[in-house]
């Protein structure tokens, strides 16, 4: 009986043991170099772990965590889907915000053509999410554009890419991006009714 018990035990552990994964990973600027004391966030919630000297984070991940997140307070949020991995890294990109004109909402944009830190986001909404003001990537990759002065402020806006408006941009290849604009309010207003929840312009790679 006691044979039977420790078996239990022990496959109780492991399976407990199994339940969980070791992640560790990078936090990084758009010039590669290591962002400290970013806090990491299980789905919604600290973990209290922080990036140190070298942006290098280590942690105990549950199994039923969707989404990682990284909190700089000087470069903002980044976010990932979460599968299992054992090692993640978080690279933050630049933002270029124009110059607008007087009456415009000042588009924002991310120029990608020299980014070669592209190549570490699985898909085009981890590349976007948290990395432009304003511009909210759910759970289940629905875009939505924040500060726009629409009834239809909760739905997605319009995509259009090299020039074409497209239904949805799940096919596209993080790596092949050249740039990705944000317009809203008046610089979306050249797209009439449909770029009333704003607008996303991705550029690709020739």
């Amino acid at each position: 009986m006691k044979s039977f018990y420790k078996i239990v035990f022990f496959f109780l552990v492991f399976s407990f043991a199994n339940a969980q994964t070791i992640l560790s990973g990078k936090v990084l600027n758009y010039k590669k170099k290591p962002v400290t004391n970013a806090s990491i966030y299980l789905d919604t919630i600290d973990s209290n772990v922080v990036t140190n000297k070298d942006g290098e984070f280590s942690l105990t991940v549950p199994e039923q965590v969707k989404i990682i997140k990284v909190h700089s307070k000087k470069y903002g949020w980044l976010s990932s889907t979460y599968n299992k991995e054992t090692k993640m890294d978080f690279v933050y990109l630049e933002t270029d915000k124009s110059k607008n004109e007087k009456g415009a909402s000042n588009p924002q944009s991310l120029s990608l053509e020299k980014d070669k830190n592209t190549i570490t986001y699985r898909t085009i909404y981890d590349m976007i999410r948290g990395k432009i003001a304003g511009v909210v990537v759910q759970p289940d990759n629905t875009i939505i554009i924040r500060g726009i002065n629409s009834i239809k402020n909760n739905s997605e806006p319009l995509f259009i890419v090299d020039g074409s408006v497209v239904s949805s941009i799940d096919y596209i290849v993080p790596s092949e991006v050249k740039s990705i604009t944000v317009l809203k309010d008046a610089d979306a207003s050249i797209y009439g009714s449909r770029g009333s929840s704003g607008v996303i312009v991705i550029k690709m790679k020739n």
